[in-house]
């Protein structure tokens, strides 16, 4: 199974992002699934998403946060299929992630 099909099967909402890499023009990337929880917030991605740390992403509601953090995880035996993982932070508040670069946790909240 691929992204696209896992997010559009198991994922109640799943949303479509603008990216704006430095030196890039924006564009939009989907399907996404945004994962708040105690530490921040995290933007699960199709696997080619190119989103380095510095990255403006502008979600469907207008907020607009920063790339802080990203890894590609692979499925490698996992029960979600490859993906770009994003820890993000509200752009107008650097404090707003609160924990460290992405980790892989193997899990889907």
């Amino acid at each position: 199974m691929n992204w696209l099909e896992f997010a559009l099967r198991h994922v109640g909402e799943p949303i479509t992002v603008r990216v704006e890499a430095p030196g890039r023009e924006p564009v939009p990337i989907g399907p996404c699934v945004v994962a708040r929880h105690d530490h921040g917030t995290t933007l699960l991605c199709p696997p080619d998403v190119v989103a380095p740390p510095g990255t403006r992403i502008t979600l469907p509601a207008g907020d607009t946060v920063e790339v802080v953090a990203t890894v590609h995880l692979d499925a490698h035996g996992t029960r979600l299929p490859a993906h770009q993982q994003l820890d993000v932070r509200i752009s107008a508040d650097p404090g707003a992630v609160r924990r460290g670069p992405c980790r892989p946790s193997g899990r889907l909240r």
